[in-house]
């Protein structure tokens, strides 16, 4: 793994957001979290290659997910977890716009 890496996708992540990053980047921040001590960056275009894009990972289920080399069922829980957490904030946000 290239030292400092980790650091460096995050600190990138806290000053720009997501909207530079490419869809492997993506994925490699959201698997930091769920694979500690492991290069992610090849799991990250595993991902991609086998889903097609990254709306395609975040809409397979979490036993295809598992299907992918490096991922096991806490990364794959931690990814649709994700997922779902985006589905509720939006579902909030479009509840307390419709208030106003």
């Amino acid at each position: 793994m290239h030292e400092g890496h980790r650091d460096r996708l995050r600190m990138r992540f806290e000053k720009e957001g997501l909207e530079n990053f490419q869809d492997h980047e993506v994925l490699e921040l959201i698997l930091f979290y769920a694979i500690p001590r492991k290069d992610t960056n090849p799991i990250a275009h595993m991902l991609l290659l086998e889903f097609g894009s990254l709306t395609g990972v975040f809409e397979a289920s979490i036993q295809d997910l598992e299907k992918v080399d490096g991922i096991g069922n806490n990364t794959a829980v931690f990814i649709k977890l994700c997922v779902d957490i985006m589905k509720k904030y939006r579902a909030d946000k479009l509840k307390k716009a419709q208030k106003i």
